[in-house]
């Protein structure tokens, strides 16, 4: 896959925002899913503590372009689709002019 950007998602499925983000969440997973320059990754911060510690989580969902294994961008704005998509190709698009 080469040079990536990953948007992720941190979760602790028992809490409300977390379980009402997660259907817009796959939905954006699927926009992606054929391009190989972005993939769409939740991690379940209930079974990965360790994960969720290591990248400063402190509230959730908590949602983070992760570029080259270091945070890039954090995401603060509204939670819908067009919101979310336009976030992600955002940061695609700086990613894409810093490298080049």
């Amino acid at each position: 896959m080469g040079d990536y950007s990953i948007s992720a998602r941190f979760t602790m499925l028992r809490i409300g925002h977390c379980k009402r983000l997660a259907p817009t969440w796959k939905e954006l997973a699927s926009a992606y899913k054929d391009n190989d320059k972005i993939v769409i990754a939740h991690v379940d911060c209930t079974a990965s503590r360790d994960v969720c510690s290591a990248a400063g989580i402190k509230g959730y969902p908590s949602l983070k372009v992760i570029h080259k294994a270091d945070e890039y961008k954090a995401f603060k704005g509204s939670r819908d689709l067009p919101s979310l998509k336009a976030f992600v190709e955002e940061a695609a698009a700086e990613l894409t002019s810093e490298t080049n």
